[in-house]
């Protein structure tokens, strides 16, 4: 079985328009020719969602949904290594690109996890540009909520996998879903790269990233995996999963989904 040179998995969140696949399909592209150009999985990973969150189609950063007040939007987001590199923000408000941050604390945090303000002290601490929020045109429908961006990377030495969230639609103030919970909505390891996206608090639940990470290590197929991974939860519940291997790749919804791959054989 050939292995991938370098590979790059995308997606909108679980039960987004299939037909806006081209949102995902232009992140893939620019993950792809970053690793192309020598940089590493976790940059091409946090670029893609990058993108994504400026895109007003999906729920994260400039698309993102307001809480039960009907005004606050809160945004959460991470991004992981398959050498245990981890690094997430929750809460935090007024900041387009979360995922930005997040990789500022895998880098430079011994920290796991910062929310709210605790997140822009340490943007501000570490030099960490933030983009204020930008206004949303809204000559563009709103996404559903289908919770998170992604992105799962390999670059022919290791695995990332990135994530971001715009919120529960009416979620209370505080709300934290399962992005920014190492295991559950991401995991990364030298067997492959998973990340979940649906309905957050049964992924959280599961631990879902881990659970699906440990299949891989015992050789089961990633289609197979996210396949069992659906079928974990009742018909109700909308999931999602992108996974890679170094041989393969998987893209599964419950529900549909935006989302877009590129891979290069060795």
């Amino acid at each position: 079985m050939s292995i991938f040179q370098r590979a790059i998995l995308t997606h909108g969140g679980a039960g987004s328009d299939p037909q806006n696949f081209d949102g995902p399909q232009s992140a893939a592209k620019i993950g792809m020719e970053l690793m192309a150009n020598g940089e590493t999985a976790l940059n091409a990973v946090v670029q893609a969602v990058r993108y994504l969150e400026d895109d007003p189609r999906f729920n994260a950063g400039l698309g993102s949904q307001v809480r039960s007040d009907n005004t606050t939007i809160q945004l959460d987001a991470s991004c992981m290594t398959s050498i245990g590199e981890f690094g997430a923000v929750a809460c935090l408000e007024g900041i387009q690109n979360p995922v930005d941050l997040a990789r500022g604390i895998l880098r430079h945090s011994p920290h796991l996890l910062i929310v709210g303000n605790g997140a822009k002290n340490f943007a501000d601490e570490n030099n960490i540009l933030m983009i204020p929020m930008g206004k949303a045109d809204r000559s563009i429908s709103p996404p559903s909520s289908c919770d998170t961006v992604g992105a799962v990377a390999f670059d022919g030495t290791l695995f990332a996998a990135a994530l971001s969230s715009g919120g529960l639609k009416k979620a209370a103030i505080g709300r934290v879903g399962d992005v920014p919970l190492p295991g559950c909505g991401l995991f990364c390891g030298p067997s492959g790269a998973v990340a979940c996206t649906g309905d957050g608090e049964f992924i959280a639940l599961k631990i879902l990233a881990k659970e699906v990470y440990g299949w891989l290590e015992n050789n089961m197929d990633p289609e197979k995996a996210a396949l069992k991974a659906m079928a974990l939860f009742d018909e109700s519940v909308d999931i999602g999963l992108i996974i890679l291997t170094q041989t393969q790749i998987a893209l599964n919804s419950r529900n549909g989904m935006a989302c877009s791959h590129l891979t290069e054989i060795r």
